[in-house]
């Protein structure tokens, strides 16, 4: 994967994530708009190392978690299976999140993705480029816009 790649990337997130709005409802799963663009801001937090997670995730993450990544990252986002168990340290349900703060909050983080570069230590499977860190992020937020609409194969 090329850096033009995970600019394409970066921008076609902020062009769907400016696409949702306050009262849009999810197709799936318990999260509203905003507790979903809080979920998605933690998870760039965690896949960047900002996020302390016990030792036993990196060896779990190093034998299974790898073959997860490889088949996860296979599918189209749509296709992604929903409703996985979430890690508590990035899962949210507090249904009072500001839209706009939210938004802001991820926007800024998805913006942040173009100044990562190089190899990136995640806390969970190792070392890994940035250009697969970005690209990661972008499944993952990518799955979590179809859960509210506004995801459409276009990349």
């Amino acid at each position: 994967m090329s850096k033009e790649k995970s600019t394409e990337y970066i921008e076609e997130l902020v062009i769907k994530i400016n696409k949702l709005s306050a009262e849009d409802q999810a197709v799936w799963g318990k999260m509203n708009v905003s507790e979903m663009m809080h979920h998605c801001s933690k998870f760039i937090d965690l896949y960047l190392g900002e996020i302390p997670l016990p030792k036993w995730y990196k060896i779990f993450g190093v034998s299974i978690g790898k073959l997860f990544l490889w088949y996860v990252s296979k599918l189209d986002p749509s296709k992604t299976p929903r409703n996985l168990r979430t890690d508590k340290r990035i899962m949210v349900n507090d249904k009072s999140y500001d839209f706009e703060e939210q938004r802001s909050l991820l926007l800024r983080k998805i913006n942040g993705l173009s100044n990562v570069s190089g190899t990136i230590k995640h806390p969970i499977y190792g070392k890994m480029s940035s250009d697969k860190i970005i690209f990661l992020i972008w499944h993952h937020t990518s799955h979590h816009l179809c859960q509210f609409g506004v995801y459409q194969k276009n990349h």
